[in-house]
């Protein structure tokens, strides 16, 4: 008796695990984390600047650069996923067997989420004890802003998978997941706002919501002496955003993955 597509789907969210220790993304992940939280709690005091005492801004200080950490979870475990049974030629082994390919897909995407979910919630672990320590006190803010980057996981996640399904390479698949998010949805996101178009549906402005619900953005000096605004959708566009970036991506990733074959 063959087992379930839920059991199935189980044992590949596991085994994926057990290849990102194995292949050391996961520790070097940890590696990279610990060396950022370092940093953030380490470089004040050692350049005789004080913590903030309200712990909304200081935990701030560490979602400045959660999106960033976001998106490097989705490269790591998630942008070359797909594309590397293919390139690996691993679907070899793993297509014959009585598993089918929408099961695999959805047990690599929980692997990605539950690891990346991980990650995040060890930062945000970090900087609500730090914020305690240093401040005596904790948030609903800073539980928002959690939930917040988790909803952002799921969108990197989901764009990464399809990105993943559509290219031949890992390389590529690689490069062009991490510079979607950090450089070409940034570009797009400032140049909008010159043809009075609100970058709303951009998922790198709803990301502005992980800090925003901490320390409010507004205005910022630009060059010439003005002021450049900075656009964050309100809270339900942004989520709403991030849920469909992840459904359509995800839903579009199984079925190019299940239509792709394999190049001798």
């Amino acid at each position: 008796m063959s087992a379930s597509p839920v059991s199935q789907a189980l044992t590949v969210t596991a085994y994926e695990i057990r290849k990102y220790f194995r292949g050391r993304r996961l520790p070097g992940m940890l590696v990279l984390l610990a060396l950022i939280i370092g940093l953030i709690l380490g470089l004040p005091p050692a350049l005789g600047i004080a913590y903030a005492s309200d712990p909304n801004l200081f935990v701030a200080s560490f979602t400045n650069f959660a999106a960033l950490l976001i998106v490097l979870g989705g490269v790591l475990f998630a942008a070359d996923a797909l594309v590397s049974e293919h390139e690996k030629r691993t679907g070899y082994f793993l297509f014959p067997n009585p598993v089918r390919r929408e099961v695999l897909v959805i047990g690599k995407i929980a692997a990605s989420l539950f690891t990346s979910i991980v990650i995040v919630t060890l930062y945000y672990g970090a900087a609500s004890t730090a914020a305690l320590i240093v401040t005596g006190a904790l948030t609903w803010e800073i539980w928002l802003s959690y939930l917040y980057a988790l909803a952002y996981v799921a969108c990197v996640i989901g764009v990464a998978f399809l990105i993943s399904s559509s290219l031949k390479g890992t390389v590529s698949a690689t490069v062009l997941t991490f510079f979607l998010f950090t450089l070409i949805f940034g570009i797009i996101q400032g140049v909008l706002p010159l043809a009075n178009v609100d970058p709303w549906f951009i998922p790198s402005a709803a990301a502005g919501i992980i800090g925003n619900v901490l320390s409010p953005g507004g205005p910022i000096p630009g060059p010439g002496g003005g002021f450049i605004e900075i656009y964050v959708p309100d809270v339900a566009t942004s989520l709403a955003v991030f849920a469909l970036y992840f459904l359509a991506s995800a839903l579009l990733a199984t079925f190019l993955f299940r239509r792709r074959e394999l190049s001798s």
